[in-house]
């Protein structure tokens, strides 16, 4: 049964995870997707006692620790032409790995490499050694994922790299193991493409999926808009996920009023009962 689950960016930074829980509850939600940052209440550097505690008190709240996500593959990836960079990044993925472990999240947000910003005019670095050096490195890190029971889930975002669902499942199925898998973001996908035509590509592969809409008409970071008043055809979505057999959370980024975004989830899990 597919969760509402949102994101921990929703809160401010400094928000306990016991008060995260305390209101993703209240308002109906599910499900919560911590993050790891260099600061804040979880960090590469915390302790496994703290991160057991943190995922008692998500649990004893009645929720599920739905996955953990970063933002600090944007600063060190797979990808660079820097090998001391590249290996800062598989370092980073087993300080993730771990935490995730004893948080009892079954998945974390990977971003392997990042070719460019959004709206960088010139590469960082090449596209083809971008996507040789992420599939040797997940290939490394599917055992190290094993190990600790947990998924490298590979999102879409604007990093200009695995442009195409194709690509992104033939990745997958390169490094063949079940430990390495897709998060789908759903508001990424449509600057460049549809997300449901993504979902029937990546069919199995989606271990997780980021609920976000997208204004096709305000593009730039500008476009993201609440569920429901952007461009995304959630009809199409929904039906693609239930082909695809997806059944995890729907965990939405970004902000808004908690009462209000369950509302909008709602109406859009209503859907595959039409």
């Amino acid at each position: 049964m597919m969760r509402r689950s949102i994101n921990a960016w929703f809160f401010e930074a400094s928000t306990p995870v016991v008060e995260m829980a305390r209101r993703c509850a209240a308002a109906g939600f599910e499900a919560l997707e911590l993050v790891l940052e260099n600061e804040g209440v979880l960090t590469p550097q915390t302790d496994q006692a703290t991160c057991r505690s943190y995922g008692q008190q998500v649990r004893d709240a009645g929720l599920h620790v739905a996955s953990l996500a970063t933002g600090l593959f944007w600063q060190t990836h797979y990808g660079s032409d820097d090998p001391e960079t590249r290996q800062k990044a598989y370092d980073l993925t087993l300080s993730i790995l771990d935490r995730a472990a004893w948080l009892g999240a079954e998945a974390i947000l990977v971003i392997p490499a990042v070719v460019g910003a959004w709206n960088a005019a010139t590469p960082s670095v090449r596209y083809a050694d971008a996507l040789n050096r992420s599939f040797e490195t997940l290939h490394r890190l599917a055992y190290e994922a094993e190990q600790r029971g947990v998924i490298l889930a590979v999102e879409n975002v604007w990093n200009r790299f695995l442009l195409s669902p194709v690509e992104l499942a033939d990745l997958i199925d390169r490094v063949n193991s079940p430990w390495v898998g897709a998060y789908l973001d759903v508001g990424n996908v449509l600057a460049f493409g549809f997300p449901q035509d993504w979902i029937d590509t990546l069919g199995r592969r989606i271990v997780r999926v980021h609920l976000k809409d997208y204004d096709l008409s305000n593009p730039g970071i500008e476009g993201f808009c609440p569920l429901g008043e952007g461009s995304v055809d959630w009809p199409a979505v929904m039906a693609a996920l239930s082909r695809a057999g997806y059944d995890g959370p729907l965990t939405y980024e970004g902000r808004g009023d908690l009462a209000d975004i369950k509302v909008r989830m709602d109406r859009i899990l209503s859907l595959l009962a039409s």
